[in-house]
């Protein structure tokens, strides 16, 4: 087993209050390092939105299949439209279609009825959300 020192563990403390700082501002950890969030991470990305802790598993599964879990993910559409970010909100819901994961996961909670209703989504219509996590 190997031993910390004391600077290690301060280092290693100051790296958890950088990603503890981030997540209270809107930021999933490792969002900040553009790495894909995990599905624990999307869970509670999506309970901290809003969305009930019964949908969480579901909605990390969406968000997965549709961004492959990267917050900055962009797909134009053939129609002039974007999706954008963790659920790929769409364009022409105006100022929800965002790629702040807190805000992306908040739209997704709005538009899904809590996640009662996927049927916006192309993942959940064709079952590609399945499995996912």
């Amino acid at each position: 087993m190997a031993r910390v020192t004391g600077r290690q563990a301060l280092a290693a403390a100051a790296a958890g209050a950088v990603i503890a700082l981030a997540a209270h501002h809107g930021q999933a950890a490792g969002a900040a390092s553009g790495a894909p969030l995990s599905c624990q991470h999307l869970e509670a990305l999506w309970t901290s939105a809003g969305g009930s802790a019964g949908t969480a598993l579901m909605a990390a599964e969406i968000a997965t299949a549709e961004s492959g879990g990267r917050q900055d993910a962009t797909d134009p559409d053939s129609n002039g439209t974007v999706d954008r970010g963790l659920w790929q909100i769409n364009s022409v819901h105006g100022a929800l279609s965002t790629y702040n994961p807190a805000g992306n996961a908040r739209a997704a909670v709005l538009l899904s009825s809590d996640g009662t209703d996927w049927s916006p989504w192309v993942t959940y219509a064709t079952g590609a959300y399945q499995g996912r996590c």
